[in-house]
């Protein structure tokens, strides 16, 4: 296994571990499904495909908030018995952030995708690490925009697992409705506005996309 692919599995095992550890706590399914505009039937969420899914868990994982705090920082890590990796990856989760990125560069050797932050473009570049987006970018020849969050472990950086893909061509037009949709936020609800924004506007127009299992 290559440490990406331990982070990888790490990573989940975390999420597991976690959700295990705060089933007292009162973050509900539904509740943050509803926050998040996602189709709901009686108690059933309804996921159109693979990206809604991973989204919504990312979501409810890391935006969702219970008296100021998501899931994610809600876990005690000893409690939790995570490892010292898993322990690495709960803190990114927590350290993290989302945006809307512009692919760049991709170097095919090492998986990596050099990346602009377009809702934040004093931060510098940085170089993704993702070994079925970089594949797909170079077979499919196009540098699409993709919004996701980005996680930093052990100084590789790589998405939570889910991804919104939209054409390059429709930048200029979301970067627009989305500076008109939240030029009234309070900073402290812009996380979970901006997730909402980027996911409608997935359903109205996003890039199909697949994902594939690295570990």
């Amino acid at each position: 296994m290559t440490l990406y692919q331990e982070i990888r599995a790490a990573g989940k095992s975390m999420h597991s571990k976690s959700l295990a550890a705060t089933r007292h706590l009162d973050f509900n399914m539904l509740l943050a499904a509803k926050r998040m505009t996602l189709p709901i039937s009686g108690k059933t969420l309804i996921f159109d495909g693979e990206v809604a899914q991973n989204a919504f868990m990312d979501f409810w994982f890391s935006e969702y908030r219970v008296q100021g705090k998501s899931l994610a920082e809600s876990v005690d890590p000893v409690a939790a018995g995570l490892t010292l990796l898993e322990a690495e990856c709960l803190a990114a989760c927590c350290q993290s952030r989302t945006s809307l990125f512009l692919a760049d560069v991709v170097r095919p050797a090492e998986h990596q995708i050099r990346l602009r932050d377009l809702l934040a473009p004093e931060h510098p570049d940085v170089w993704l690490t993702d070994l079925g987006l970089s594949d797909s970018l170079l077979s499919i020849g196009s540098r699409p925009a993709f919004f996701c969050r980005l996680l930093v472990v052990r100084g590789i950086v790589m998405t939570s697992g889910f991804s919104f893909l939209f054409d390059a061509v429709r930048v200029p037009g979301l970067l627009d409705a989305y500076h008109k949709r939240t030029k009234k936020v309070l900073p402290a609800d812009l996380p979970e506005a901006r997730f909402v924004f980027f996911f409608q506007k997935f359903l109205q127009f996003g890039e199909d996309q697949m994902y594939q299992d690295v570990v």
